[in-house]
């Protein structure tokens, strides 16, 4: 037995060193890495409108038909940053416009006013190196000059400077304050500053204001008055005549400008597997709003995939998941007081990727243009405030999938503090909506405050709109304060469509 077992032991022995003599395969290597089976996928993007500018919701620009389409056309010198001081906005008027020669931001800068003449006139104006006399800024019966100039990426703010003159029964003086909580509150830089009939320079100190407060709109207000007219002709309050000219903001801007006041300038992108629909790739990157030939790449492996993009140019940060896993999680809200931001997207459906390609991505407004136009005949120059709340539920759009059960509690309001002139008593904000199939109901309620800050009126208005409409309600603002009155709704074809409703 023993014979056997130590023979049954040299045989399996001797299999094995066999074996083990024999040489082994070599593993063949992959062909590729897995970051070389990476394929860039190029977004080209278009459709956002860069002539959709935030908008201006502490006053109303009063320009004309035609001086709004210079204004469009026009090709306005810029600035350039400098360690030194230098003019930061500049008004010269030869143009005959109310458009500034120089700005940090030309399309955020406004001059608007309230006067007899409710269109700006323009005589022999005050030359001021390096700009000849030319024109200047003529009004009959000034009350208020409002001039409002954007201060962001400003670093100090020096002097503000204008030239001005009268006629013999115009104002011989002006009080001057500024604000920089888009006019709620104004400071007095100077109540008593005699103007004469000849040209006067004036200049004002800045330098004491704090720079925190450059992140607002910085307003300027001019207020004429009689003033003390010695042996000269009595006062003509309606057709007396105030001219001013070079209207200039000195400070020091060394910071090259984003582009946006408003801070906020982003893409942001979620990319998933058509298969399973979990995330496959998301992020954020810079967007320049102003380039109408947009990019954006990303590195994929091959597959099948579907994606969301959308931008948000604003001052506040949307509303979105903290995580998201899979494509019925994403959902993107923006709060009502974000009332400037310019929100824009696209729906991007499955593409395969096996090597590198370019897609046409088109982007969409994800929101709505909401408008009102007071045609009262009465002066609205009392009206202190406006407070709008939404009356309907927030708007939380989910690109791939609806969960009736909202993640957003937003009870923000807009605050407005409106300088209506003559010609132009609206105001306007923007209603985030994301991609919608068919309209739905938007209410919204509107309380004004007159100068004393005492709530005269509250009403109600609603209609029925998708997103991309521009929605104008018109109708009187102070007439519900005796009796009840509608609003006229219109549609604008501009967009997708536009709706006028009465209130």
């Amino acid at each position: 037995m023993m014979k056997k077992f130590y023979v049954r032991m040299l045989y399996y022995v001797l299999v094995l060193l066999t074996y083990s003599s024999c040489e082994k395969p070599i593993p063949e290597l992959p062909s590729e890495s897995a970051a070389d089976e990476l394929q860039p996928v190029t977004f080209k993007l278009s459709g956002f409108s860069s002539t959709t500018k935030p908008l201006d919701l502490s006053a109303s620009t009063i320009l004309s038909k035609k001086e709004a389409s210079l204004a469009n056309l026009a090709s306005l010198q810029g600035i350039s940053p400098s360690a030194s001081e230098q003019y930061l906005y500049f008004w010269s008027f030869n143009d005959e416009n109310l458009i500034p020669d120089l700005a940090v931001y030309t399309d955020l800068a406004t001059l608007t006013f309230t006067a007899t003449n409710t269109e700006p006139a323009f005589t022999t104006g005050y030359g001021l190196s390096p700009y000849p006399a030319g024109k200047c800024l003529s009004l009959k019966g000034a009350k208020t000059i409002l001039i409002k100039m954007p201060l962001a990426d400003v670093e100090q703010l020096t002097t503000f400077a204008f030239d001005a003159g009268s006629s013999d029964t115009g104002p011989k003086n002006f009080k001057l304050s500024y604000s920089t909580d888009n006019g709620e509150h104004f400071t007095s830089l100077s109540d008593d500053n005699p103007m004469p009939i000849d040209r006067n320079r004036y200049s004002f100190d800045l330098s004491m204001i704090n720079s925190n407060f450059y992140t607002a709109d910085f307003l300027i207000k001019i207020e004429p008055f009689e003033g003390d007219r010695g042996d000269g002709k009595p006062y003509n309050e309606a057709t007396g005549t105030v001219k001013i000219d070079n209207v200039r903001l000195s400070g020091i801007y060394n910071t090259p400008s984003t582009g946006n006041p408003q801070g906020i300038s982003d893409l942001h992108y979620y990319i998933f597997n058509a298969e399973d629909h979990l995330l496959a790739a998301q992020g954020i990157t810079p967007f320049d709003a102003s380039n109408t030939n947009s990019e954006l790449t990303i590195k994929l492996p091959p597959g099948s995939y579907y994606a969301n993009l959308f931008s948000n140019v604003s001052s506040k940060e949307l509303l979105l998941p903290s995580t998201v896993e899979q494509a019925s999680s994403l959902y993107l809200a923006n709060a009502f007081e974000n009332a400037q931001a310019l929100i824009f997207g696209a729906n991007i459906p499955t593409f395969q990727v096996e090597h590198p390609m370019e897609s046409e991505v088109i982007l969409k407004r994800y929101f709505s243009q909401i408008k009102f136009e007071f045609t009262d005949k009465d002066d609205l120059s009392f009206i202190h405030k406006l407070i709008i709340k939404p009356l309907h539920t927030s708007f939380v759009y989910r690109p791939f999938g609806s969960d009736p059960t909202s993640p957003i509690v937003d009870e923000s309001v807009i605050t407005l503090f409106p300088t209506f002139q003559t010609n132009d008593n609206s105001i306007a904000f923007n209603q985030f909506m994301g991609d919608l199939s068919e309209p739905v109901t938007i209410s919204y309620t509107v309380q004004v405050y007159d100068a004393a800050d005492e709530l005269i009126r509250t009403f109600d208005v609603s209609s029925a709109i998708k997103n991309n409409i521009q929605l104008t309600f018109t109708g009187d603002l102070l007439s519900g304060v005796d009796k009840p009155s509608a609003f006229q709704v219109n549609w604008n074809e501009e967009w997708d469509g536009s709706l006028n409703t009465p209130f």
